[in-house]
């Protein structure tokens, strides 16, 4: 019987580990789906610019799919900047028997506990991740707002424009203060 493994590129996947990994699990030619989370950054978020990132997620999962042509039946596709979305998603087009995660610096304890109520079985390609600090809290955190799944997300998007514009106000009336001081000089 064929394994259905669907495999996610986070950020530092190391292919090499990949295609060594896919060799060990996958019993004669296993059925591969490869998804690659897009690396979307504060900016490009907040100035809903996800193109780029969602262009070099799809070469990122194509060239995977490339180097693991000769040992399995092959797919992919760029994923949501969420890890967890972008499986979610996989899983309702790809029925995977096994999820393999390539790369882990970037991963942490809670990508793991999301992906447990998915009820497949998670295998770690590299570094898997260790117990979470208070700095992976803070990235969980922070690609929760970014991604959309907070409930905080639309109150930080409101606090965040208005004291944008706030600010810009705040420099327009220096701007003015000092062309009215300079022309008083004259």
């Amino acid at each position: 019987m064929t394994r259905n493994l669907l495999v996610v590129l986070l950020n530092d996947a190391s292919l090499t580990e990949l295609r060594s990994a896919v060799e060990e699990l996958g019993d004669g030619l296993p059925n591969v789906y490869v998804v690659a989370p897009a690396h979307i950054g504060p900016l490009h978020w907040l100035a809903t610019d996800e193109q780029a990132a969602r262009e070099e997620a799809g070469v990122r999962a194509l060239e995977a799919e490339w180097m693991l042509s000769d040992e399995a039946a092959v797919g992919g596709e760029a994923g949501e900047a969420d890890p967890t979305l972008a499986i979610e998603d996989a899983l309702r087009r790809f029925p995977a028997d096994e999820i393999l995660l390539v790369g882990g610096s970037a991963a942490d304890s809670s990508l793991q506990s999301s992906l447990g109520r998915l009820r497949v079985p998670i295998s770690w390609v590299g570094r898997s991740p260790g117990p979470g600090s208070q700095r992976s809290r803070l990235r969980e955190a922070v690609r929760g707002l970014s991604s959309g799944r907070s409930s905080a997300t639309p109150f930080i998007a409101f606090a965040g424009a208005n004291l944008a514009l706030l600010l810009i106000g705040l420099l327009i009336t220096l701007v003015v203060a000092l062309i009215v001081w300079f022309i008083g000089l004259i």
